[in-house]
């Protein structure tokens, strides 16, 4: 059995074994990486997962899905063609399809079979996303040694406690296909360590935004020449977005390029030139806005920005010159490019794999490597966490930046009514003291509250975060004692609706159409 990396990205999928000193990256049909796409083209629940689908965006775009890792941890559910058992999908459930491309490829690619995996996720993904991520794991059968944030597989790619000169902070600029995350890394050579010192992001920012932006454009030029509107039809839309995709990618080793769409209607093509001093024009405000997040995170930390030594370019879309501009500018620091940005937290996760099963020369049962969690990478809670209380507050129990795994307990909640014996507690993440104006993780009860006038029972809520990111919540009456709250230890699992059972997600499991 193998354990191996694997980058779940919003555009592009990547995975890597640590095979001796170095990690191997997965061969997709000759490719590095494989792209986040399903097509629901085959019937006979069969699909096409990876770089196969993708000619489907185009011709089949009502049964062929991407980006769908934005929607994680969301109600979001897409509708797939008759013919398949499942007839709705959520993100997880096409993640899990992704997965189970991964795996087979790596299988045959790596010559041994996978059973186990490290899975990164975004620095900044909220709880729900994380937890959806396992679940889409479950759906795959695969088991999830642990979801390591990006920016901590990267540092462990790029090597950085091995230099002769040691780095001890690192900034980490990871912008995806979807998602942007800034992250500090702290290196603790003496202690063989990376610990994220804080992080911030955004989880609807990432190349798919600069895809947009030239798509309007060239829209908004074709329609004032021709008077066709090709944002009006979901099949025009789409073969333009991929065709800006193209461009877009050309223009960071060209001045200009064109935009070719043949036939868009029977007598008419799509051509335009667009120069990369234009793109950079249209996508200007989304750079900024990247650096307005840099720059927030570093007002919270101990931290300056001249205090770092190196600044790591990660995720395929900081391959645009104008990132790599603006992060020097910001920095002071030309990044790195030591490793290739697509490829770097699948090998960073390879690394982290082979260290928590074992295969490294650590035991991960020992008393030091349990410690640093399978080979020192402490990463944070990225928003704080905490709860809703009646006039509609919200009642922060773990702060952002905690470094994970955290426990902490607040008391002194109560009852709102005289024999109150229950309580719904609502469960929040995100900055603003409103409840609903941050993110709703889920709900649990406490169901055994003792019978008394309200406000003198004493209610104290347990929030815990493992090493993932991954929520652990209980309560209790303090009068009653602890052993008698309720949260996930004592089988009530917090969740949008209904908490999924194992017999649900093994139902899920066998009803995925086979991946081609």
């Amino acid at each position: 059995m193998t354990s191996i990396g694997i980058d779940l990205g919003t555009t592009n999928t990547a995975a890597a074994e640590k095979v001796g000193d170095l990690p191997k990256v997965v061969d997709f049909q000759g490719e590095r990486t494989m792209r986040s796409v399903v097509a629901f083209t085959e019937g006979d629940d069969e699909v096409i997962v990876g770089n196969d689908a993708v000619g489907y965006v185009e011709t089949d775009p009502e049964a062929t899905f991407e980006s769908f890792k934005r929607e994680m941890g969301t109600d979001t559910t897409y509708a797939v063609p008759d013919g398949y058992t499942i007839s709705e999908f959520t993100p997880e459930m096409l993640s899990a399809l992704v997965l189970r491309k991964a795996v087979a490829t790596a299988e045959q690619s790596l010559g041994s079979e996978v059973d186990s995996a490290v899975v990164t996720v975004p620095a900044d993904f909220p709880e729900p996303a994380r937890r959806a991520t396992e679940r889409a794991a479950e759906y795959a059968d695969l088991e999830v040694l642990r979801l390591l944030p990006e920016p901590s597989a990267a540092c462990a790619a790029y090597g950085l406690r091995e230099r002769e000169d040691p780095i001890e902070t690192v900034a980490v600029y990871d912008l995806g296909g979807g998602t942007f995350d800034i992250s500090v890394v702290e290196i603790v050579p003496e202690a063989d360590l990376y610990e994220v010192q804080g992080t911030d992001g955004r989880q609807q920012l990432g190349g798919d935004d600069f895809d947009e932006r030239l798509v309007e454009h060239v829209a908004s030029e074709f329609e004032a020449e021709t008077g066709i509107d090709l944002l009006d039809d979901h099949q025009d839309r789409e073969r333009l977005r991929q065709a800006a995709k193209s461009v877009k990618h050309k223009l960071s080793n060209a001045d200009e390029a064109e935009v070719r769409v043949p036939f868009v209607r029977p007598d008419t093509n799509l051509e335009q030139t667009v120069t990369r001093e234009t793109f950079e024009d249209l996508t200007a405000d989304l750079v900024d806005e990247t650096i307005d997040v840099c720059e927030g995170l570093f007002e919270q930390l101990s931290v300056g920005v001249d205090d770092v030594d190196t600044v790591l370019l990660v995720g395929g879309s900081s391959k645009m010159p104008q990132i790599e501009t603006a992060v020097e500018e910001f920095f002071g620091l030309e990044p790195s490019k030591e490793v290739n940005p697509d490829e770097a937290v699948a090998m960073g996760a390879a690394e982290q794999a082979a260290v928590i099963s074992g295969r490294s020369g650590l035991d991960p049962d020992t008393e030091d490597s349990e410690g640093l969690d399978g080979g020192g990478i402490l990463g944070v809670a990225p928003d704080p966490i905490g709860i809703r209380v009646h006039d509609g507050s919200f009642s922060r129990i773990i702060d952002d930046n905690e470094t994970l795994p955290v426990r902490a307990v607040e008391d002194g909640y109560s009852t709102i009514e005289d024999g109150q014996e229950k309580a719904s507690i609502e469960v929040y993440q995100g900055e603003s003291d409103v409840a609903e104006e941050n993110e709703a993780i889920g709900s649990f009860v406490l169901d055994n509250i003792r019978d008394a006038p309200a406000g003198v029972p004493n209610i104290a809520v347990e929030l815990e975060l493992d090493e993932s990111g991954v929520l652990r919540p209980r309560a209790w009456d303090e009068s009653v004692g602890e052993e008698a709250g309720a949260g996930l230890d004592d089988g009530v699992e917090i969740s949008h609706d209904e908490a999924e059972s194992e017999a649900d997600v093994a139902a899920i499991r066998d009803d995925l159409p086979t991946v081609k």
